[in-house]
């Protein structure tokens, strides 16, 4: 399985709705989404590595920061607790508060940027 499915997977045993991307419906909240910022890949002298270092963004929507807070230390210690598949270590190196407007309602949400070092 590919590191996104295993990271998608994994957020799911959480009981919330997960994506890699975007929804492409409503499923209520709280909802989290993963996206890749950014990747690097390793080369030796015979050609390319087969390990991977990428900058996944984890966005976290509730409605309160109530519901927010407690997620968003939940997903950031089930990532950076996990070892297995092509995973290797997840480790959060940043974390940042935000909001977007919904139909009249402010969504609140948080960012956690989080590096994932994986088998390609």
């Amino acid at each position: 399985m590919s590191m996104e499915g295993e990271l998608k997977d994994l957020l799911k045993t959480l009981g919330h709705p997960v994506v890699w991307g975007v929804f492409d419906r409503d499923v209520g909240f709280p909802r989290i989404s993963l996206q890749r910022i950014s990747n690097v890949s390793a080369y030796s002298q015979t050609g390319r590595g087969d390990v991977e270092t990428a900058r996944v963004q984890v966005n976290i929507h509730a409605r309160t920061y109530g519901e927010i807070i407690p997620l968003a230390r939940q997903v950031s210690q089930t990532l950076t607790d996990y070892r297995g598949g092509s995973v290797i270590r997840c480790k959060e190196i940043s974390r940042r508060d935000g909001t977007t407007p919904s139909g009249g309602d402010v969504i609140r949400l948080q960012m956690l940027d989080i590096q994932v070092r994986y088998r390609a």
